[in-house]
């Protein structure tokens, strides 16, 4: 800002001259005092806030305006921002070790999840406070370690929990815990995986748009005891390199065409075997077509009834997270099958139906329909399936798989017509 120079018009011309002269270099010191004053108040704004002045419009510059003296002794002095102190977080992971590395559940049963412990060991010299344990996903709890101070050396369990699915499946998830003091958090990594005792890998068969339609998968026991496949999806199985008269196996490979089922292929590819623990369960075929709609949030979009005796009836209970959705009927979409609801309650914000399945049929083998529950505005469709067979039956007796179609024949190749000969030259 230039500051008015008064002048005496009395005084000779040297002498206006020289006040000239010297008002200039004053207007010129002070202007630059207050561009570095305005640099170095953007590059202190710049480092407090770096993102504040990148989506500001450049302003327009103005012409100087003359400042009196009473005007520069009013002005208050810029408060200077306290610079922010980074000095006690660290850019990196704490001194802490896991053990075991990874959190491995291993197998576990249809609904009932499972638990296990790590060990967090400060490996510093120096206490470390824990200040919150985060799971990645809401299917797994852990115990409480936020506010536990580590001194050097030592130890301290950590507990988590993963809940029990329907539905046979891997489970992946991650434990973070945060240090004070650290900037990096320090990644627990857990895996289990629901299973039934007889389990099928990979236990889904990816059909989408451009996948192959024909491949193959394992059939195995989870303990290693041999069984028999009695029917794939109420068929005959199509083994490789097993016979039907050998001896039962621990593990089989089972090949597949879904460009044999007509018109189009189940949602789910029940197997039957002679397994008490066992009797049915399910490989699920992904495609756009069977992508379950979801109106209610059921845990499963499934419903293995297990086996059913002839003339007999099962319970199942199906279980969603809209808690507050009641459910005013189940009906069945099958002719053969008979739905009952005995009632539902809600326990730890999850409602719980329960319904008993009837097949109305004498008829032994594979049960496969629908059902539909039925809420005040929405209904939910699910698939069903079991295996029905005369009480008492032991091994595969009553499944009576039926033969499926051979597979479509390869396209004949395209003949070739033979080309002309090119005229010889002249």
């Amino acid at each position: 800002m230039s500051t008015m120079i008064t002048t005496n018009t009395t005084n000779t011309t040297n002498s206006t001259n020289s006040n000239r002269i010297r008002g200039a270099f004053r207007s010129r010191a002070l202007t630059s005092l207050t561009s570095l004053a305005c640099l170095s108040s953007l590059a202190l704004a710049s480092l407090i806030a770096p993102g504040a002045f990148a989506q500001a419009p450049t302003p327009v510059r103005t012409p100087d305006v003359p400042e009196s003296a009473s005007d520069r002794a009013a002005s208050p002095v810029p408060a200077v921002a306290p610079p922010i102190d980074l000095s006690g977080t660290i850019d990196s992971l704490p001194p802490i070790t896991i053990q075991p590395p990874v959190l491995d559940l291993g197998f576990m049963a249809p609904r009932v999840g499972n638990k296990g412990t790590v060990t967090l060991t400060n490996t510093g010299t120096k206490p470390l406070t824990i200040v919150a344990v985060t799971p990645s996903c809401k299917c797994t709890t852990t115990s409480a370690l936020a506010g536990t101070v580590l001194q050097p050396g030592q130890s301290v369990p950590l507990e988590a929990a993963l809940d029990g699915v329907a539905m046979p499946q891997t489970h992946r998830a991650s434990i973070r815990v945060l240090v004070e003091g650290y900037a990096k958090v320090v990644e627990i990594q857990l895996r289990a995986e629901t299973a039934m005792p007889v389990r099928a890998v990979p236990p889904i068969i990816n059909a989408v748009e451009g996948k192959s339609r024909q491949g193959r998968f394992v059939v195995e026991s989870l303990d290693k005891k041999p069984f028999t496949i009695c029917a794939v999806g109420g068929r005959v199985p199509e083994f490789i390199g097993y016979n039907a008269g050998d001896a039962p196996r621990a593990q089989y490979l089972v090949k597949f065409d879904l460009d044999t089922w007509q018109p189009d292929f189940p949602a789910y590819l029940a197997i039957e075997t002679d397994r008490v623990d066992c009797p049915i369960f399910d490989i699920w075929i992904r495609s756009e077509r069977t992508i379950p709609t979801s109106a209610f949030r059921m845990k499963d979009y499934r419903v293995n009834a297990g086996r059913i005796d002839v003339g007999g009836s099962t319970d199942v209970s199906l279980e969603m997270e809209d808690a507050g959705e009641d459910i005013l009927a189940v009906e069945s979409g099958s002719p053969e099958v008979q739905v009952e609801m005995l009632g539902q309650k809600v326990d730890a914000k999850v409602r719980k139906v329960s319904v008993r399945i009837t097949p109305k049929s004498p008829r032994e083998g594979l049960l496969y329909g629908t059902l539909k529950l039925y809420g005040r505005e929405k209904e939910q469709p699910l698939t069903m399936f079991a295996s029905v067979r005369a009480k008492g039956a032991a091994g595969c007796v009553g499944c009576n798989p039926v033969q499926g179609p051979p597979a479509k024949a390869p396209p004949a190749p395209t003949p070739v017509t033979p080309s002309a000969p090119a005229p010889a030259a002249p």
